[in-house]
């Protein structure tokens, strides 16, 4: 059934990784994939994230859905942050996506269901899962040099 997938391609952050690890001298850091490392090679919650995630824990009421666009509160909150007084919030949409990759899986639907295979232009390099998403959904993915 899956003899037909190929491999897809190494991601040039994740192989920046692996020279990383392969560099035997003592005195480096790893700032590659953004997350913060301490010598050890630990990654320790923030004292701020953990104040932040107490917060959110205390003001908790309820575990139930919070239904298909996310936490309202959330949304409304970063509209808010976004665009502040420059716009009227009645026209702005906008959904809570389960990270970056799935946010972006979110508008690459919609851009395809508003304009069939548009062409949608993204940064070069990029992260290598941008242009196969698109191709995947129908849409025409072009490039522009970063640099």
């Amino acid at each position: 059934m899956f003899e037909t997938l190929k491999k897809a391609p190494v991601d040039k952050i994740f192989a920046l990784l692996g020279e990383y690890r392969a560099d035997p001298r003592d005195d480096k850091l790893d700032l590659g994939i953004g997350v913060f490392k301490d010598p050890s090679g630990n990654t320790p919650v923030m004292a701020a994230v953990k104040k932040a995630e107490q917060r959110i824990f205390d003001a908790q009421t309820t575990k139930t859905y919070v239904g298909v666009s996310g936490n309202r509160g959330f949304c409304d909150a970063i509209v808010d942050l976004v665009f502040g007084d420059a716009i009227d919030p009645d026209r702005v949409a906008s959904v809570q996506a389960p990270g970056g990759t799935g946010a972006l899986w979110v508008i690459i639907q919609l851009l395809n269901r508003a304009r069939p295979g548009a062409k949608v232009w993204m940064s070069d390099p990029s992260w290598p899962n941008h242009w196969p998403m698109m191709e995947l959904a129908g849409l025409s993915p072009q490039t522009y040099p970063y640099f």
